[in-house]
């Protein structure tokens, strides 16, 4: 039996739960003749938890609403008066976290209360409580105890949270987020919001400009109409008569759970001198300093001013953004650092190459250090000499990148860790460690931290997986592209997916088809079966009587990352009159149509249109073809050119000569970085070349 607190505490070690400061208030808030009663009541509920529980916080949040407060006594006594069975059998349930939420300051839950709420039937999915639904309604209800099942009901039934016959979880999450600690909303009040003109994009829901907003009004509640039109119409955030949606993510970051900014603050930083090029907002300056700000409100001027001097950031008298990049992803919503901060990390020996900060390093080092703040010097050096990372004498750089990515805002590994993990039986190919395995796992753990030896184990020896006796490391690598982030998949998932009838083709598994499906849904999980039959079997796909596969590796290329198109967003694609020729649609021009848009979604027809009449393409009064190939190539995955990049690429170098300096390549691929827009609208000639 756990008697004392140092044994509490060291329970909690062995199972890897962080202590938090709260515990240590939790019991001092208790009479000291029944602190040895709920130190052993917590070693219960700590020792039935399950291996998601990562700190103390989800029982001392219920317990403790003040240190010594009358509340927090009365908590403590009804805990107390808990049998063990019941404490023991609330800790094992996997939606710990969402009753946590609920019940913040309320006092440990009753056993009816939590069985009531994980049997409603609106929260059922395939037979089980649906885990996005209750944190939906976890985050409303936050610190408001449990709701009652009519309100649930309705909430859930709303007309406008419904499409196709079912509720929209996207939007449900939209509206969970505004609600957050604050109660149900009234219905009128979701249909007014959701029905608002300037919400709407093509008569539908416009998705990414109420993200905004439900990230601006995070807890503070539905917005009324004439904020929401306020801050859209606002003459600054406007670009060529259009809301200028990358300047509306600064902002929204900025603001994030603040509410609406005021009209002249908004004003004051977009015309701020030092944030300004060529005249206008420089979106990609802002939206390193939204990285630092989110949820802190707008910075001052002179703060501004003084971070984009400091000479450590300079290169050839001119700011070097990419390492401002990097300090923006250690400072991601910590406030502008101290010069002093940023000169130390800047300059640690172990950090440099050449006699300059090593950017690929940095790099890696402000990956892990995420929304952390900055390292210790000695904590830096520890990591890049331990003697796992080493080959030859020197730093392994792909290890590094690998260990990162798992580590991605979770802080420096330990040694032991890094060692264990790079020792694992399972990753070994001819007596060394295998690059390649360890790329595709770390990409499924992105963010996620180590995985577990038993975990990689049971993936890499699937049957599913083999192939003549061996790791199919093709497979393995679509697999990986569908679970980057989400962790390590059920067997059972990845056995249903490739053996579903619709991707085998002469009684194998069709990998064309698995390539274009894992492109996708690349991060976003495993598809629904029904989901892939529905898009292999589109009319517009098909091309005598079979599927047409060129065209859906188009399709696919542009939609990578972001889950199943829609049939009538195909449709209206295809059939653009500007992508077909006699008739029929070009394939030649849409494939250099996805090149530009791989992962940015389905291009406008208006921009569509806007490129290939631009004069600089044409020759001979037509479409130069072989010039927009070399195009294409050069903006894969990063948008359509204007008129004047082009005009001053071809006039000033020739096409073979060109390349993207590092810094502008790694930041179209950074989490911060705003996809729909057009970003060479914002560069000079002078960065690409």
């Amino acid at each position: 039996m756990i008697a004392t607190l140092d044994q509490l505490k060291g329970l909690c070690q062995e199972r890897k739960i962080t202590v938090k400061p709260t515990l240590d208030k939790l019991v001092n808030s208790c009479p000291n003749e029944s602190k040895v009663q709920l130190v052993s009541k917590l070693g219960i509920y700590f020792s039935s938890v399950e291996r998601t529980v990562k700190n103390t916080s989800t029982i001392t949040s219920m317990l403790l609403k003040g240190e010594g407060s009358s509340r927090t006594k009365k908590n403590i006594n009804e805990f107390l008066s808990i049998e063990d069975r019941d404490v023991q059998a609330i800790a094992c349930y996997p939606f710990i976290t969402s009753i946590s939420s609920i019940c913040n300051g309320k006092g440990f839950p009753k056993a009816g209360d939590v069985n009531t709420l994980l049997k409603l039937p609106g929260l059922q999915k395939d037979g089980q409580p649906d885990r996005q639904l209750l944190s939906s309604i976890s985050s409303i209800c936050h610190g408001k105890g449990f709701p009652k099942a009519g309100d649930v009901d309705t909430l859930l039934k709303l007309p406008s949270l419904q499409k196709g016959g079912q509720l929209d979880r996207q939007l449900l999450s939209s509206i969970s987020s505004m609600m957050s600690s604050r109660g149900f909303p009234k219905a009128g009040d979701v249909d007014t919001l959701l029905k608002l003109p300037s919400l709407q994009k093509d008569g539908q829901l416009d998705w990414q400009l109420l993200s905004s907003i439900s990230s601006i009004c995070n807890g503070k509640g539905i917005p009324k109409a004439g904020d929401v039109d306020a801050l859209l119409k606002l003459p600054s955030i406007q670009k060529d008569g259009q809301l200028d949606r990358r300047l509306l993510s600064s902002i929204s970051s900025m603001m994030s759970s603040r509410g609406f900014p005021k009209a002249g603050y908004v004003d004051t930083l977009l015309k701020l001198p030092s944030l300004q090029k060529d005249g206008q907002p420089d979106r990609q300056l802002l939206s390193s300093i939204s990285s630092m700000m989110r949820s802190r409100g707008f910075p001052k001027a002179g703060d501004v001013d003084t971070l984009l001097k400091l000479p450590s950031l300079q290169k050839d008298g001119q700011l070097d953004r990419k390492l401002l990049s990097s300090i923006s992803s250690i400072c991601n919503g910590k406030g502008f650092p101290k010069a002093g901060d940023v000169d130390t990390l800047l300059k640690l020996p172990s950090l440099q190459k050449d006699g300059q900060p090593d950017r690929q390093l940095l790099s890696s080092i402000s990956s892990m250090m995420s929304s952390r703040g900055f390292p210790k010097a000695g904590d830096v050096d520890t990591l890049l000499k331990l003697p796992s990372l080493q080959k030859d004498g020197q730093l392994d750089r792909q290890l590094l990148s690998s260990i990162s990515s798992m580590m991605s805002g979770r802080g420096f590994p330990k040694a032991g860790d890094v060692n264990t993990l790079l020792k694992l039986p399972s990753l070994q190919k001819d007596c060394q460690l295998d690059r390649k395995l360890l790329s595709s796992i770390s990409s499924i753990c992105n963010g996620k931290g180590f995985p577990k030896a038993g975990d990689v184990n049971t993936l890499l020896k699937l049957p599913d997986l083999q192939k003549d006796g061996q790791l199919d490391r093709q497979l393995l690598s679509y697999i990986s592209s569908i679970c980057n982030g989400k962790g390590f998949p059920k067997a059972g998932d990845v056995i249903t997916l490739l053996k579903l009838p619709d991707l085998q083709k002469d009684g194998q598994l069709d990998r064309q088809l698995l390539s274009s499906i894992s492109s996708m849904m690349s991060g976003r999980g495993f598809p629904k079966a029904g989901d892939i039959n529905t898009l292999l079997k589109l009319p517009d796909l098909q091309k005598d009587g079979q599927l047409d596969r060129q065209l859906l590796s188009s399709i696919s290329s542009m939609m990578s990352g972001r889950g199943f198109p829609k049939a009538r967003d195909i449709n209206t694609l295809l059939k653009l009159p500007d992508l077909q020729k006699d008739g029929q649609l070009d394939r030649q021009l849409l494939s250099s149509i996805s090149s530009m848009k791989s992962r940015r979604g389905f291009p406008k027809a208006g921009d569509v249109d806007t490129l290939l009449k631009l004069p600089s393409l044409q020759k001979d009064g037509q479409l130069d073809r072989q010039l927009l190939s070399s195009i294409s190539s050069i903006c894969n995955g990063k948008g359509f050119p204007n008129e004047n990049l082009i005009s001053r690429i071809i006039e000033s170098i020739g096409l073979n000569n060109l390349e993207l300096p590092e810094y502008i390549d790694e930041l179209l691929s950074s989490e911060n970085f705003v996809f729909d827009e057009n970003f060479w609208e914002s560069l000079s000639l002078d960065e690409i070349i």
